[in-house]
């Protein structure tokens, strides 16, 4: 790498433009699932699908392992030096290079757990197949682009490789026998895209000598962020594994097809995290207060303008979602849907708190006693719950989990919040999603297709909400209309 390079300087685009790129990356890997979950589900039923995501959870917590906490971490520091060439290559070396070791050891338990775990041992192949997300994941520095808010790259580069794997889906896909073939389109659509990170990461980076490399300083600090996360994991991969083992693969089947509609749709709101974490580090490593305090308050308005509708139409459009997505053969994944939505605001808000507040603030051991209360009531719910009421109890177990979480993270960080959670504007969330669920009450109790309520109820209850809204001169319902406006303006 050349020094030429030193004089390239890194310019974060506005965090509107940011988010719009990110949102757009988060809805095509959320189209993604939405797409091919309902064929691969028909072609692979249940138990193939129970399959690849009970591996999955087990090698997402060998993945947790050999990150380390980094990619949260690195993100974080990367985003208070990206101005300084000389810093940001030296960390942004070092981290990449404590991440390939970290992995190499990685690989030495997946060996072990392939040739020892009964259930893992009936076909070691798949298992050694999604075990390749650890190197994708080592060498893909997602991290760092992150942190210098290149989300223009990211969206472009996520769109081809999910185009690609989706055309191989429905080529190689063809009936329940082609299960290592989904598990590879998977892997692919989920990070095999991260080899161009790599390469790519040369553009930014200057030649550092070994000898100036320090690589154990990191790990102190990402150990505290690998706590953090190995709670939040708990929670998240810990009802499919103890589904798997307590019941069978067909009750993590059921369970996977009802958490991928929640995934979905939390994922479009944790975009505005990935956006607001860089941004946020580099305003407070500046000092900027005011600013970061501003934009808090109107990430939270935004949040709850967002995850209380959802949640609530998802609870009401449970079961016309589950049959056109998943099949009538997933009925028992409707109530288990219904369960589990309330996660959607339950995470969306503390996502924000914790991890683009708190975090960014130094304050991650408070995020991690509220995440690991979480962990300690999701395990002992689904302990109690899961031989009794299968996947209904896993879901149970999540929403009480995540509700205790926020309700922590409240309690004992209120001290650092500089956020108002009630305001004449977040009141107007509350009640226009009052509005939306007598209206889709009302829609559930008339005699009509299931698919004909969907159709019906979700875009109607958009239009109703906005409009409330709009009315209500809500700032955020202004700002659309003002940025739809100025762009037909620009057409005519």
């Amino acid at each position: 790498m050349k020094i030429a390079n030193k004089s390239k300087s890194i310019t974060s685009g506005s965090i509107k433009r940011n988010f719009v790129l990110n949102l757009s990356n988060t809805i095509t890997a959320l189209l993604f699932p939405l797409v091919t979950f309902p064929y691969a589900s028909r072609i692979l039923f249940a138990e193939g699908i129970g399959r690849v995501q009970f591996f999955l959870s087990i090698i997402d917590y060998i993945a947790l392992c050999t990150a380390l906490g980094i990619p949260l971490y690195a993100v974080r520091e990367i985003a208070r030096v990206r101005d300084d060439a000389v810093l940001r290559s030296k960390t942004t070396t070092e981290i990449l290079l404590l991440h390939a070791l970290l992995t190499l050891a990685g690989y030495a338990v997946v060996l072990l757990l392939a040739f020892t775990v009964a259930k893992i041992e009936v076909d070691v192949p798949l298992f050694l197949l999604l075990s390749s997300t650890l190197f994708f994941n080592a060498i893909g520095v997602a991290w760092f682009y992150q942190a210098i808010e290149d989300f223009k790259y990211i969206t472009i580069r996520s769109l081809i490789v999910r185009i690609v794997s989706l055309v191989a889906l429905f080529v190689f896909v063809k009936d329940k026998d082609d299960l290592f073939y989904y598990a590879t389109i998977l892997v692919i659509a989920n990070v095999g895209g991260n080899i161009f990170n790599f390469f790519r990461l040369r553009k930014y980076l200057l030649f550092i000598s070994w000898k100036e490399l320090n690589l154990w300083k990191h790990l102190k600090p990402a150990l505290r962020i690998f706590v953090l996360n190995l709670m939040i994991s708990i929670y998240v991969n810990l009802d499919s594994i103890m589904l798997g083992f307590l019941k069978n693969e067909q009750a993590v089947g059921f369970y996977t097809a009802a958490t991928r509609v929640t995934k979905a749709v939390i994922g479009l709101v944790s975009s505005l995290g990935m956006v607001l974490l860089p941004r946020f580090s580099n305003m407070i490593s500046n000092r900027q207060l005011k600013d970061f305090r501003t934009l808090a308050d109107k990430a939270i308005s935004l949040i709850l303008c967002l995850c209380l509708p959802m949640a609530t139409g998802i609870i009401f459009m449970s079961k016309p979602i589950i049959k056109l997505f998943c099949g009538p053969d997933f009925t028992p994944s409707i109530l288990t849907l219904q369960l589990i939505a309330p996660t959607i605001f339950f995470i969306g808000l503390s996502g924000i708190l914790g991890m683009q507040i708190l975090y960014p603030q130094g304050k991650e051991k408070l995020v991690i006693i509220a995440t690991g209360t979480g962990a300690v009531i999701n395990f002992t719910l689904n302990y109690l719950l899961i031989p009794r009421y299968f996947q209904y109890g896993a879901a149970i177990s999540t929403s009480i989990a995540e509700l205790s979480v926020l309700v922590v993270i409240i309690l004992i960080g209120k001290k650092f919040l500089p956020i108002r959670f009630i305001s004449r504007q977040n009141l107007q969330y509350f009640l226009g999603t009052l509005l939306i669920t007598a209206f889709l009450f009302l829609i559930n109790h008339l005699r009509l297709d299931d698919y004909l309520k969907l159709l019906i109820g979700i875009p109607v209850s958009v239009v109703f909400y906005c409009l409330y809204l709009y009315g209500r001169k809500d700032a955020f319902a202004l700002q659309i209309k003002n940025i739809l406006v100025s762009k037909l303006k620009s057409h005519i």
